[in-house]
């Protein structure tokens, strides 16, 4: 298969390239060409989001002059995030004529010195009406705006209620940290983003924007509640105890009622947590992927909520009486809860570490790869797999080490040598292991260590966290263990 030529706009106006180079270019490319561009990194989020502006207006500028494939961000070059896709161009004259002008404009050599800062401003303008083949470039541009940007220009204002005021005239959604999600025209659905959480509206596909947007095909759901303990705030189901962001919750709540619904806050309500529980639902995802409350027949996704572990599940059992029975089967009084690890050989063991991270929505099941047979040369890695792609969070390159220990004894820092040197390899975001056996607090130490030195994310699973996994998970288990 032939090597597509690239293109980088950047590269062109820095070396200053000429029209009739971009013409023989195109002649020579006719039958399709990687189009480039970078977008630069900054110190201040107002000039980042004016970067993904103007890398979100020369693509869409480019795309309408060929027929266009394959867009992504590709982040492996390092410091700066490229924007790329593939163009097979159909209007060669007015195709060379932008290429110029806009390698002209981004070289400050544009005989009109006016007409790369006008049109900017008329597509930062207007963006929101556009129908955009790269909505997520216009995302980015808005989640920097909002989540910093704003905060540089409201400093500018003697009053700052001037400049919220402003914001609620022309942008309500924007005070509370969320916009319209750019892909709402490409799938047709409306929705709503921040973050940290989504906002679905009652006329929109739960589950066409689920599917699309996030990739997620399907879910099953445990009817939960929300709580609060201590200054905290949790949602509990049967299967899960989960502390959340409340703030994240209110944001998205108040969104909808003074946004949407032109509703009382529930802060006005004397006892909002009653009146919540009473008026809302709450499901808890599978694998505790994420959670969707239904409010006023609007859906909120928070993602990223913390799933608590064995001890903070065992702390708070002992604060909270009234759900004892619940929390008392989550750390692990359930019958049966136990595995019986002699009855799998390693092969078997890795294939249950594979079922687990595969029916986990936090990571892109299509990404997951098993590095052979056990105890094959695989570099250290058993399984290598990718977290799903969200607004603002690129996939994270995840290895896991399988290890199964059939004996009562532990497993230490001495029985899994050089991690840093995998994790240094092979690029890895976060690393984590399995293990039927107990974790060694001299390895708990060591990742500790290196995850602390890296800024690396951890996953650790010994046998009171699988086996509490397979009892919600029964076919799974059945299969392992019948």
């Amino acid at each position: 298969m032939k090597q597509l030529k690239k293109f980088n706009i950047d590269e062109a106006a820095s070396e200053g390239i000429a029209s009739e180079e971009i013409k023989l270019f195109l002649s020579q490319n006719s039958d399709g060409f990687l189009f480039q561009k970078v977008v630069e990194r900054a110190r201040q989020y107002s000039d980042l989001a004016i970067y993904y502006l103007e890398a979100s207006y020369i693509c869409e500028q480019i795309a309408v002059l060929g027929e266009v494939k394959s867009f992504k961000v590709d982040w492996k070059s390092g410091y700066h995030p490229i924007a790329q896709f593939v163009i097979i161009p159909k209007k060669l004259e007015e195709l060379q004529e932008a290429l110029y002008e806009i390698s002209q404009a981004l070289a400050g050599e544009h005989p009109d010195e006016f007409w790369w800062p006008e049109n900017l401003e008329e597509y930062q303008e207007n963006i929101k009406k556009k129908k955009l083949k790269f909505p997520e470039l216009a995302d980015d541009y808005f989640a920097n705006l909002i989540n910093g940007a704003y905060n540089e220009y409201e400093s500018d204002y003697d009053n700052p209620e001037e400049f919220r005021s402003n914001i609620l005239k022309q942008n309500p959604e924007h005070l509370f940290g969320f916009w319209k999600c750019m892909y709402s025209d490409t799938i047709q659905q409306d929705f709503y983003v921040s973050s940290e959480s989504w906002i679905i509206p009652p006329q929109s596909d739960f589950k066409k924007i689920l599917k699309k947007y996030s990739s997620i095909e399907k879910s099953s759901f445990d009817v939960g509640s929300l709580f609060s303990l201590n200054g905290n705030y949790f949602v509990i189901s049967s299967n899960y105890v989960l502390a959340i962001s409340f703030t994240s919750l209110a944001k998205a709540y108040q969104c909808i009622s003074h946004v949407f619904n032109e509703e009382t806050s529930f802060y006005q309500h004397h006892d909002w947590l009653y009146h919540f529980n009473n008026t809302s639902e709450v499901y808890i995802s599978d694998f505790a992927g994420f959670i969707q409350f239904t409010i006023n027949g609007y859906k909120v996704i928070l993602w990223d909520q913390y799933k608590l572990n064995f001890n903070e599940i065992k702390l708070l059992n002992k604060d909270a009486a009234i759900i004892f029975r619940t929390t008392s089967d989550l750390i692990g009084l359930k019958e049966n809860i136990s595995c019986d690890w002699s009855r799998i050989d390693d092969e078997s063991f890795e294939e249950l570490c594979y079922d687990l991270i595969y029916y986990d929505p936090v990571f892109d099941n299509k990404t997951i790869r098993k590095m052979g047979k056990s105890r094959s040369r695989d570099g250290g890695r058993d399984i290598v797999v990718y977290t799903r792609e969200r607004i603002g969070y690129k996939p994270q390159k995840f290895i896991f080490q399988c290890k199964l220990i059939k004996s009562n004894s532990s497993l230490t820092a001495t029985k899994v040598l050089d991690i840093s040197d995998i994790i240094e390899q092979f690029e890895a975001d976060g690393y984590g292991i399995f293990t039927s056996g107990v974790i060694d607090s001299t390895l708990f130490d060591k990742i500790d260590k290196i995850a602390s030195r890296r800024q690396l994310k951890t996953l650790l699973s010994s046998k009171y966290e699988l086996e509490r996994d397979l009892s919600m998970l029964p076919q799974l288990k059945d299969r392992y263990f019948k």
